[in-house]
């Protein structure tokens, strides 16, 4: 599959990068809309998606891209850090740390939804994820609401992750989770929390005895399910994982964890991004690893066992994935890196102009993606 890089919209105001593809249209400057970071990018259709940022930033274009306009936000000018679209009008936006924004009429008007979280703030103080002397950037302790999935208009799901989702500390059988998963089956109206495990065994160097909390960074759903969620965090320095793969068969069916083997005899994926395009498996990313170069993905099955081996090149830190078909993927990252695969095993980079970080990534189709990042850049990823 050859890729062209259809716009890059640059954060100095009245300046574009000149496009990949000969026949590329000319592209506005995002910094005419806002130099505020953008986390990430959600679409209704091919022409019609929302970008979401820092200090409360909400942009939306009619035009495939073509041109932004800013929308006002309901909950002010905190972080909106996740959107997840449910076609033809319904929108569901995280706005850090314990409020979802919700529209069903295309972003005409949005509502906010407060969901009793209970945390501190948006991260857990002087707190890092992984060995200091990891290669990849090391990541606050994030709290709060930090993925949204919504497989019909009515429907979603939001992982969010406490304060005791970080505690490195073995926890009592009869302790609760650190972390929290909410379901909505009326549009956002009201969220119900699901039952999760409180601990999962550490994979590693580690008593398999213990158990430990975990946070949840992640959830995937198919459009009549399966839904996925997980999430990991380095118990020591090298010691091993806490890691989680929880799963659920049926939208508001009960989450269990998988892959649900016996003790000491396989443990759960270490993953904290995740992207599932069928029903019978997902892609990963680890970026918590001190032993590794950067990120790696993996594939894996619906239940959590290792899939067909996957590649990508080293010394990446990757930020987010996308899964628009069984075997197309793209990533974005860090130095505003893009990957892809068309065969579901080999990543490979896309060429693009673009050096500042990417944060956030959504495909309307398996040639079509929008991605957004630093200093208000948004991508267009157009297959050739």
């Amino acid at each position: 599959m050859t890729l062209a890089v259809l716009a890059i919209l640059a954060s100095v105001v009245g300046s574009a990068a000149s496009a990949t593809a000969a026949t590329a249209p000319a592209a506005p400057a995002a910094g005419s809309v806002t130099k505020a970071t953008l986390y990430d990018v959600g679409c209704l259709s091919a022409s019609h998606c929302f970008a979401v940022g820092a200090a409360g930033t909400l942009l939306a274009t009619t035009d495939g891209g073509g041109t932004w306009h800013r929308e006002a936000s309901p909950a002010g000018a905190v972080p909106l850090y996740r959107i997840a679209c449910a076609p033809p009008a319904s929108c569901y936006v995280i706005a850090r740390p314990g409020t979802i924004l919700v529209t069903h009429d295309a972003g005409m008007e949005w509502t906010a939804h407060t969901l009793p979280v209970q945390v501190p703030g948006l991260a857990l103080a002087k707190c890092e994820v992984g060995d200091a002397t990891n290669p990849q950037p090391d990541a606050s302790c994030r709290l709060g609401l930090l993925d949204i999935a919504c497989p019909r208009a009515q429907t979603c799901y939001v992982v969010a992750t406490g304060s005791g989702g970080w505690n490195v500390n073995p926890i009592s059988r009869r302790s609760g989770p650190g972390s929290s998963l909410w379901l909505t089956r009326n549009g956002g109206v009201t969220w119900t929390r699901q039952p999760i495990p409180s601990g999962v065994a550490c994979n590693g160097d580690c008593s398999p005895s213990n158990r430990y909390r975990y946070p949840l960074e992640w959830v995937s759903c198919r459009p009549s399910g399966p839904c996925w969620a997980g999430g990991n965090q380095l118990i020591g320095s090298h010691e091993g994982f806490a890691a989680v793969w929880l799963m659920t068969k049926t939208l508001g069916g009960s989450w269990r964890l998988e892959p649900g083997c016996a003790t000491g005899t396989c443990s759960e994926p270490v993953t904290d991004l995740g992207a599932c395009p069928t029903g019978n498996g997902c892609y990963a990313v680890n970026n918590s690893s001190p032993f590794g170069d950067g990120s790696s993905v993996g594939r894996y099955t619906a239940t959590g066992q290792n899939g067909p081996s996957v590649t990508a090149p080293n010394g990446l830190f990757i930020s987010d994935i996308a899964c628009p078909g069984a075997r197309t993927c793209y990533t974005v990252g860090a130095h505003g890196v893009v990957l892809s695969t068309a065969n579901g095993t080999k990543f490979t980079r896309v060429k693009t102009s673009a050096r500042a970080n990417l944060n956030g990534i959504t495909c309307v189709s398996t040639a079509v993606c929008f991605a957004v990042g630093a200093a208000g850049l948004i991508e267009a990823i157009h297959e050739e």
